[in-house]
């Protein structure tokens, strides 16, 4: 499930399976239902070590909360990253293909002066919905399937 690779740097890495992720996602929507979601979107230390436990228990693994909190922080790079393209004239959500969309002359000048958001282009992101509520402002409600997570003892 979980794997660890050394990369170029001799450090050990994390991949990230997609049943990982949704797992993760439901945890952190189930921690700002609670309540336990701090200012500029951190999670509290409770709210961490409930985390990292229900994680490693579900996919049989030992990581340190700090795995946890990387994984947080490239998902809200990629929410920002996509908000940031929403926010521009002419991209749009597309919910169906679960895509920013823009027609071919507005991607093409966006990606001259912006090449870092080429992969947008193409890429599906499938979770973009609950991280507007995980990262975003939270106006629309609870959010999540809270029941299929259990409880943790802390």
């Amino acid at each position: 499930m979980g794997v660890r690779s050394r990369g170029n740097s001799d450090r050990l890495s994390t991949i990230w399976t997609p049943e990982m992720d949704r797992y993760f996602i439901d945890l952190k929507l189930e921690q700002v239902n609670k309540g336990n979601r701090l200012e500029d979107h951190v999670f509290s230390k409770t709210a961490w070590k409930n985390m990292a436990f229900l994680f490693n228990e579900k996919f049989k693994l030992q990581y340190e909360k700090e795995v946890l909190k990387n994984r947080h922080k490239t998902l809200r790079n990629l929410y920002r990253a996509v908000k940031n393209l929403l926010n521009q004239k002419g991209f749009s959500w597309d919910a169906t293909r679960q895509m920013v969309m823009a027609g071919t002359k507005v991607w093409d000048e966006y990606i001259e002066v912006n090449p870092d958001v080429r992969p947008y282009r193409v890429k599906s992101i499938p979770y973009y919905d609950d991280f507007c509520f995980i990262y975003g402002d939270r106006t629309s409600g609870k959010k999540g399937n809270n029941s299929i997570l259990g409880t943790a003892i802390f």
